[in-house]
């Protein structure tokens, strides 16, 4: 028994001074990389550790541990989010809404043209619209090609003037800066609420990306579309006054959505894997019924699997409206 507890100390010290590492170096850190000198902290942690058990206890090595971790944990917690920073190009500008009644007007809404995924004209516009108006919204999941279970996902809403609008959660990248998941575990990086055409956000993923885009219709009432829409608007204007940190697992682009779309689903959003692996999240929507059901997954996401119609329409004024066209006769009628 003593051997087996041994082995359990070993393996929790080492757990510890590991995520002591990570925190000290990853915590704040932006393009110029991980601050090495603070991750020695770690080794002088994990030093202090290895005294306590040789002078005093295997317990004793375990409180400097936890005392050490608890002190690194609270450092962490004073480091802010930053509102001002040498932000990456396409990411300069932060959308952001004014409400009056039915009708929002975003200003900075995103609208890049794209010659490669380095390569683009720039343009952002301001532009109101009437939530009267709203004709639908869909749920686009983005697998990342070599990546299991990891994905992007998106939520669109159209209008009835056929204009198409996109909010996509991502991490604001500074000027340099390249997304890490391990990063994103430690403070690294804020969140932001991009908001862009569709020949942007969906055609940057399917044309020049080459990744597989699903554009699946959301099956819900008007009126749960409208709050879903207005949700996502205030939790943009949220972000402006109190930024946050992007976080791996509980702050998302996925996890931001689910609690989105609990304005449209008829029951709660469970807590489930697929949130944490949301290339499979549209399996979930799939069993909450926000999207079809009249065939198997498969099925389902080969009808709405859009790179060959994104394709055919890059570059066309009308690509929302032909990237949809097929879909039409598939597009089940609404939740009352």
């Amino acid at each position: 028994m003593q051997s087996v507890f041994r082995v359990i100390t070993a393996l929790l010290l080492a757990l510890g001074v590991t995520w002591a590492a990570l925190a000290l170096a990853l915590t704040g850190a932006g393009p110029e990389g991980a601050h090495g000198g603070r991750a020695l902290g770690a080794v002088l942690l994990a030093a202090g550790a290895v005294v306590a058990w040789r002078r005093h206890s295997q317990r004793a090595a375990l409180s400097v541990i936890g005392v050490g971790c608890v002190a690194i944990w609270g450092w962490t917690q004073t480091v802010r989010p930053a509102t001002q920073a040498d932000w990456a190009p396409d990411l300069t500008r932060s959308a952001r809404a004014v409400v009056e009644g039915p009708h929002v007007t975003l200003h900075d809404v995103r609208d890049f043209r794209y010659r490669t995924t380095s390569d683009w004209d720039a343009s952002w516009y301001s532009a109101t619209y009437d939530t009267r108006e709203l004709t639908g919204a869909w749920f686009i999941v983005e697998p990342f090609s070599g990546v299991w279970g990891a994905a992007h996902t998106m939520v669109s809403f159209g209008f009835a003037d056929g204009r198409y609008l996109v909010f996509s959660v991502e991490v604001r990248r500074e000027k340099g800066e390249t997304f890490s998941a391990l990063g994103g575990l430690f403070r690294q990086f804020e969140l932001t609420y991009v908001v862009g055409d569709e020949r942007d956000l969906v055609q940057l993923r399917s044309n020049h990306r080459k990744d597989d885009v699903y554009l699946y219709p959301v099956d819900a009432s008007k009126e749960r579309i409208t709050r879903f829409f207005l949700d996502m608007v205030a939790r943009m204007n949220a972000l402006h006054e109190k930024p946050e940190f992007y976080d791996t697992l509980t702050n998302n682009c996925t996890t931001n959505l689910v609690r989105h779309l609990e304005k449209v689903s008829q029951s709660q959003v469970p807590y489930d894997h697929r949130t944490l692996l949301p290339a499979f999240s549209d399996a979930l929507a799939y069993e909450l019924e926000l999207i079809d059901r009249d065939a198997p997954l498969e099925q389902v996401r080969k009808r709405y699997h859009i790179n060959a119609r994104a394709q055919a329409a890059d570059g066309r004024p009308d690509f929302s409206r032909r990237i949809r066209e097929p879909l039409a006769a598939s597009t089940a009628g609404t939740v009352p």
